[in-house]
């Protein structure tokens, strides 16, 4: 291994690490990647399949059709059907993890059908497998791969986990630049053979505790990251000590099982599981950065998931904030499928939030489900994954329906004056609390129709878009965030915090005077939840008061609806949980208060109907997405009532409403009322209203 480049990705890593954690920028550390500029007029992707012949057969189990039912998924007439039903992007498979030797022939078949899909005009996207060794014939061909392989504390290689059946796929080393090196004449391959327009690398992450690799690049990596992560006197505040030349990732066992701890304060465990994160993103970072090297316009995708309720930090070291920065978009498989049942609403949009916060285009399984289709339109502004041919009508339609009125969705950003933090620190190292809390605020603002931005730790450096900051249960704060909010309410923003928001500093130690002290006078100590109604009520009621020129509204607790689920391992926070709170409706109106009520716009209806807010500057228009999540039950709702507040100095001059459960366009009237201009709007599963100014 090229040790220069090792610890120069180790140096980049680290000052990463510090952006995460405390939203200082630092010099070597590129903002972002390129884009795709193709991207910026959407995404409607399908496929044939990912899967190689190779291995298929090697997994077993399959049909005695196997190869005619991949032949048929690449074939031209298959390619002149997607493209005729609006299709614009092909998935195929590239490389499966075997080695360049064993897979030449299909990667050379897919080099052929790359080319008939861009003589049909379509793009190509391949997937590329970014985290397996299929050990029994890599190692045939390059054995020095045999020291790329993750290893756990024992020496013994770390599996996929994947089944019980597939024992042949080791986990590599991302600490291993032999390993980076091997990968890039995969893209090199992909991108100037290929000449693919897009790349998926599958299955982004690493295996949760204990199954952690401790291999020599690993523990040498981990040291070198603290020492260039911090100074000799930063070492001994967060060790006791300065020399980590001995320090080792943590290690378990039966009486300490990983999944179980529920508060990480350990300073090592935080550090590990930053090293993970970090040693991933740095991963993504090289490998992306080669790509664009080669085209600019190439676009990157990777499997993270999005905001499924697990502490993915700690369980998988993925850091959103840090990996969505290197990609063009990313695919999440395990949110829940969206619905209503039960008084329950169950969405992707926390998801779709996360995409958009990092220009990213967010896909996961919508094919043949309006509704889903219709959520992916509302906040993606795009289909994304459509499915594999042969379409679903259903599908087509959605299709139909956003290529005749691309125009609405292109171009678009976000509007809201709501920020919620979704802080690393906080969740990671107490993600039974904190996780909860944030989802259940969340689901709050969405069933409320309350337009916000999901934000990160770096973003606490610059609120000047915002009305109002929400931290839900935010625990973990360092000075110059806190800082930053104290400067942003004295400015006039308002803030609501709840529970033991601010108690802490950004390694989990407890504050002797509260981070928000002056601005919160009582808070509820830090103390489990089960504990906090006890607590909450010696506190008192929520409060609210004028803090300078803002607005402070502190929440003593976030009251779960009925019996709290039990958690299972490392306390995933599940759909089980993913209903408004019990004090929903005193979340949305504190919220509310600290904007002084100059949300842009407000929505009436059921608790099931969702909205999104969007604008096109440039067009001088917002549009407002409308999803009615039980559409199955409801075949239409009542027609709602929609008031807009417009910008000063600017009218509504005409409101028109499109939607793929109707034929054409309505052009709807406004009344003008002392709160804006309020319109009357039906809905089925999906409405747009359009305000042209």
């Amino acid at each position: 291994m090229n040790r220069r480049d090792f610890m120069g990705t180790m140096v980049v890593g680290a000052a990463a690490a510090q952006v995460a954690h405390t939203g200082v920028a630092a010099a070597d550390v590129p903002a972002t990647l390129p884009r795709a500029r193709w991207l910026d007029n959407g995404l409607i992707d399908a496929g044939g399949t990912h899967e190689t012949y190779l291995f298929v057969v090697r997994r077993g189990g399959q049909r005695l059709d196997a190869r005619e039912e991949m032949e048929k998924a690449q074939n031209e007439e298959t390619l002149r059907k997607l493209k005729s039903d609006g299709v614009e992007v092909y998935h195929t498979h590239l490389y499966k993890g075997f080695g360049m030797a064993a897979e030449k022939p299909e990667m050379e078949e897919t080099k052929r059908v790359a080319a008939i899909a861009h003589r049909l005009g379509l793009k190509v996207d391949t997937y590329i497998q970014w985290d397996t060794l299929m050990y029994e014939t890599f190692f045939a061909e390059e054995p020095r791969a045999q020291n790329w392989i993750q290893r756990d504390a024992n020496g013994q290689p770390i599996l996929l986990r994947y089944g019980f059946q597939q024992s042949f796929r080791y986990r590599p080393c991302f600490a291993n630049q032999e390993y980076l090196d091997y990968l890039k004449k995969i893209v090199k391959y992909a991108v100037e053979e290929v000449k693919t327009d897009f790349i998926h690398f599958d299955n982004f992450d690493l295996n949760p505790e204990p199954e952690s690799c401790h291999d020599h690049m690993c523990v040498l990596g981990f040291r070198k990251f603290l020492r260039e992560k911090y100074t000799p006197r930063e070492r001994r505040e967060r060790f006791g000590f300065e020399n980590v030349d001995y320090v080792n990732p943590p290690a378990w066992n039966d009486s300490n099982p990983p999944g179980s701890m529920k508060i990480i304060f350990d300073p090592v465990i935080q550090e590990w599981i930053d090293y993970r994160c970090q040693v991933m993103a740095d991963a993504l970072r090289q490998m992306s950065q080669y790509a664009k090297s080669l085209n600019p316009n190439v676009a990157i995708e990777v499997n993270p998931h999005g905001i499924t309720g697990g502490n993915r930090a700690w369980e998988s070291a993925i850091d959103h904030s840090r990996i969505l920065r290197w990609t063009d978009a990313f695919w999440t498989e395990t949110d829940p499928v969206p619905g209503y049942s039960d008084g329950q609403l169950l969405s992707r949009i926390r998801s779709y939030k996360l995409a958009r916060r990092y220009h990213n285009i967010l896909m996961t399984y919508i094919a043949g489900d309006p509704l889903a289709m219709a959520e992916s339109l509302a906040f993606n502004q795009t289909l994304g994954f459509v499915g594999s041919s042969p379409l679903a009508p259903v599908t087509k339609r959605y299709i139909d329906f956003y290529r005749e009125n691309r125009e609405l969705f292109v171009g678009t950003r976000d509007v809201a004056a709501v920020a919620v933090l979704r802080s690393y620190p906080s969740i990671t190292y107490d993600q039974p609390r904190v996780q909860l809390s944030t989802i259940l605020v969340e689901q709050a603002l969405i069933q409320a129709r309350i337009p916000f931005d999901l934000i990160f730790d770096d973003d606490l450096a610059n609120l000047a878009k915002y009305k109002v900051l929400v931290l839900p249960e935010t625990e973990c704060l360092s000075d110059a965030q806190l800082g930053s909010i104290h400067k942003f309410v004295a400015a006039g923003g308002g803030l609501v915090a709840t529970g033991a928001a601010g108690l802490y500093d950004q390694w989990r130690r407890l504050r002797t005077v509260p981070g928000l002290q002056g601005m919160i006078d009582s808070q509820v100590p830090a103390r489990a939840y089960e504990e906090r109604v006890a607590a909450a009520a010696a506190v008192g009621n929520p409060s609210r008061r004028e803090s300078e020129e803002g607005r402070v509204v502190y929440l003593p607790t976030v009251d779960f609806d009925g019996p709290l689920p039990k958690f299972g391992s490392f306390f995933q926070v599940d759909a089980r949980f993913w209903r408004a709170p019990q004090n929903a409706d005193e979340i949305a109106e504190s919220v509310r208060w600290a904007a002084r009520d100059q949300n842009p716009v407000e929505v009436s209806g059921p608790d099931y109907l969702v909205s999104n807010l969007v604008e096109q500057p440039g067009n001088r228009r917002l549009m407002l997405h409308l999803v009615n999540y039980n559409s199955q039950k409801e075949a239409s709702l009542d027609p709602i009532q929609v008031t807009l507040r417009m910008p000063a100095g600017r009218d509504v001059k005409q409101c028109v409403l499109y939607s793929p459960d109707s034929a054409g366009t309505q052009e709807l009237a406004g009344t003008s009322t002392e709160r804006g201009i309020t319109f009357t709007v039906p809905i089925k599963t999906y409405s747009i209203v359009v305000f042209n100014w």
